[in-house]
């Protein structure tokens, strides 16, 4: 046998047992179009100085508690005092496709004695509601950073059995740095309502301080649903 034409059919053996070594010890990852992401809102969008087109106010003047803020990059700061305003935007999607939603959200002042379980102390210092259908009160979950309830705490809300409270955050986490979230929404509904969910119908933001007569400041960067 030719010693250049031996040489060449070792280089290529040696090749494919490198080949299929590196195939068993790293399996393929999920192709990126395994994931699907839509996104509810980025606030970056907006011009510094003014309150999100698109986004409707409940308890007051939106503008008053909400508004578009640059430093470095543009988010939604939420500056209420002794106030409680709500903003949602309708946004419809099936949460038999996507289970998950995930924001960024930061607080720089937590309501003073904000404890989520009493109408006397109900101010949170940031809040992600998810919607659902409803003729008189609807469904809600809301996920929040609390001033004093410990992580993982569910409960309702002291206004309304059909709100639930999550705790993802509270006074021990990182102030005035962002933190992302990702929850099943899904799941979550099925655990706290005990049954499947219908469609989700809006996305909401609420920080409050009305009940505590204090302040809470935060600030909210990109929302989505995803698939996994």
């Amino acid at each position: 046998m030719n010693p250049r034409r031996s040489s060449n059919m070792r280089t290529a053996m040696t090749a494919i047992s490198i080949t299929i070594l590196f195939i068993l010890m790293y399996p393929a990852l999920p192709a990126a179009e395994d994931v699907a992401i839509k996104q509810v809102e980025d606030f970056s969008r907006f011009a510094p100085g003014t309150f999100p087109d698109g986004w409707k106010s409940r308890g007051g003047d939106g503008s008053s508690v909400y508004t578009i803020r640059s430093n470095h990059e543009t988010y939604l700061e939420a500056k209420a005092i002794k106030s409680a305003v709500t903003i949602a935007r309708k946004f419809e999607y099936d949460l038999n496709e996507y289970p998950y939603l995930a924001w960024e959200w930061k607080v720089i002042e937590l309501p003073e004695g904000g404890d989520e379980r009493y109408k006397k102390t109900g101010d949170s210092a940031a809040a992600i509601y998810v919607i659902f259908p409803g003729r008189f009160r609807p469904d809600n979950i809301k996920y929040v950073w609390s001033a004093s309830l410990p992580i993982g705490t569910t409960t309702h809300s002291p206004y309304s059995s059909k709100t639930k409270i999550v705790v993802l955050r509270n006074r021990f986490s990182p102030l005035r740095r962002w933190v992302s979230e990702k929850v099943n929404v899904y799941q979550d509904y099925k655990r706290l309502f005990g049954h499947e969910p219908e469609h989700v119908k809006a996305i909401g933001i609420m920080s409050d301080a009305d009940n505590t007569k204090s302040k809470a400041i935060a600030q909210y960067k990109k929302i989505m649903i995803m698939n996994k």
